[in-house]
């Protein structure tokens, strides 16, 4: 592959995944305290009056650097956890983290992990998850999609994937799958950042990748025609999910306080607007549930 096309191509498409997907964020200025909700805060954080945030903001629509100056988290997740805020009357500070190491951290250096988790059996073993909208997967593909891939056959395929994610297991369980069954193997190529996944896909060096709906359906609008989603089959990627908010293991009494701070943004229809403004209305949750069932 030429690499300084592959250069060239990165950096336009970390361009075009910088742009927001609205023409601006929602607006939380008019949500109230709620002192009952407040009151409930541990007293390191009410005293500092700051919930410190983790999330890799390279994941869009969800969380992302803005455009204007490289630097100002914008996203769904943003709007999320500035929601979470105004109700609690605290202020956000919302950090730019890897995201295999936002889950480690919790509790140490980030309150709150927001950012586009998918919910599964393994993760709740090590933290707790206050459920906050359901999504489904959707694969990606170049436009015409010219090496015919197919996502009911993987084997043999070369799939790119944003490391740490649940979606790097189920692709890496589909390997031993395929293995097992004496076909040729899947040529996972990990990366650190969903833009490298999409450029890899967009210049060739991958015949599909494989993330949330919504990130993917993000991308393939902001390609200029480069890229085009492909519907999942039914498996491992056929099945909707929670993402959630994570909250260290021994911090069930601030889970449970961010689950009820979240079942008020639904209540007072402050959560059905913020998601309609992004255009995924249909993703809320009816009620957020701390450590909610799951088939991941």
């Amino acid at each position: 592959m030429n690499k300084s096309f592959l250069r060239m191509s990165l950096a336009a498409l970390l361009a075009t995944a910088s742009l927001p997907a609205f023409a601006q964020n929602f607006d939380t200025s008019g949500i109230n305290v709620d002192e009952a909700l407040a009151a409930r805060l541990p007293d390191k954080i009410k005293q500092a009056g700051i919930l410190t945030i983790g999330s890799d903001t390279a994941y869009a629509p969800w969380e992302f650097l803005s455009a204007a100056d490289g630097q100002t988290p914008e996203g769904i997740d943003v709007d999320i956890a500035n929601a979470i805020g105004r109700k609690l009357g605290v202020n956000i500070d919302f950090r730019t983290s890897a995201f295999e190491a936002i889950l480690p951290a919790l509790g140490s250096k980030f309150d709150l992990g927001i950012s586009a988790f998918s919910v599964t059996e393994e993760r709740m073993k090590a933290v707790n998850f206050v459920s906050y909208a359901i999504t489904g997967d959707m694969w990606l593909v170049r436009t015409g999609n010219p090496t015919g891939f197919d996502p009911s056959k993987l084997c043999g395929r070369t799939i790119a994937v944003q490391s740490g994610t649940y979606h790097e297991r189920a692709i890496l369980a589909e390997n031993e799958t395929c293995v097992s069954a004496g076909k040729e193997e899947i040529e996972v190529l990990p990366f650190g950042k969903q833009t490298e996944v999409l450029t890899r896909v967009a210049v060739g060096g991958a015949d599909a990748t494989v993330s949330g709906e919504a990130g993917i359906g993000y991308a393939a609008k902001q390609s200029d025609g480069r890229l085009e989603t492909m519907e999942p089959v039914a498996g491992a990627f056929g099945d909707s999910g929670p993402n959630g908010i994570a909250v260290a293991k021994p911090d069930l009494a601030l889970a449970e306080l961010i689950a009820d701070t979240v079942n008020a943004l639904i209540a007072d229809g402050t959560y059905q607007a913020l998601l309609d403004s992004w255009g995924i209305g249909s993703a809320v949750v009816e009620e957020a549930q701390v450590n909610p069932e799951t088939n991941h």
